[in-house]
């Protein structure tokens, strides 16, 4: 485990540390890039000293999480995995470790049966981060080829936390990208249950440049016509 102590601290950078402090509020201690992070999480995964890393927490600082994140995405055995995820969500304190940790965990496209089935469970968390983290993999897994209506009704709660309800805004935002016919009637209803998230959804779908500019001059009458 020292060896992955040793180059995550190899990889110390000052200036993407202030950087990252201002869009990861609260994070002063997060100085590792993310194509290094997975450098280091790939080369031990498999190895003796991964496997203890990922026994060990909680960890000293954001580097650690991140890399921790990381290297669950790099093992194969599910079992393992989920294992791994149950022990590790209660410690996400950020939204990039959340979304890191996502963003690699490439196994939920060869089980995504199972991870509908957490997700759901991850939702009903009292922990904000646990039910951004399943809100994160709904987003980045299942809004194309394992796509189901009843993710919307899953996404579509209210919450006042400001990390789970910009995630739904994000989540709805590429809903009305990818699945355009269907996301729509939710705000033409009005059946987004927070008005934050319907506001910032049609906000973020109108800055794509994956909507079509008649759709975008909808959404934002839709927004005007919800503002009176």
């Amino acid at each position: 485990m020292d060896k992955i102590l040793q180059e995550i601290q190899s990889y110390r950078d000052e200036k993407y540390a202030k950087f990252s402090s201002v869009i990861v509020p609260g994070k002063s201690d997060f100085f590792l890039r993310v194509p290094q992070a997975k450098k280091i999480a790939k080369k031990y995964a498999h190895m003796l000293e991964g496997e203890n890393f990922l026994h060990t927490l909680p960890h000293k600082c954001t580097d650690e999480y991140v890399v921790h994140g990381l290297m669950i995405g790099y093992l194969n055995d599910i079992d393992c995995v989920m294992t791994l995820l149950d022990q590790f969500l209660p410690y996400i304190d950020n939204w990039a470790v959340c979304d890191i940790t996502c963003a690699n965990l490439k196994i939920v496209k060869k089980y995504p049966q199972l991870f509908e089935k957490n997700a759901k469970k991850w939702l009903k968390s009292s922990n904000f981060f646990i039910k951004r983290f399943a809100i994160v993999i709904l987003l980045t897994y299942f809004l194309d080829d394992y796509f189901d209506k009843i993710h919307f009704d899953l996404v579509n709660f209210y919450c006042d936390d400001y990390y789970v309800k910009m995630e739904q805004s994000w989540y709805f935002s590429v809903a009305l990208v990818k699945k355009y016919e269907i996301a729509i009637k939710l705000f033409e209803n009005k059946q987004i249950k927070n008005k934050w998230v319907f506001f910032k959804a049609i906000q973020k779908a109108s800055e794509s440049f994956r909507i079509s500019e008649d759709k975008k001059v909808y959404l934002k009458k839709l927004r005007c016509d919800n503002c009176l």
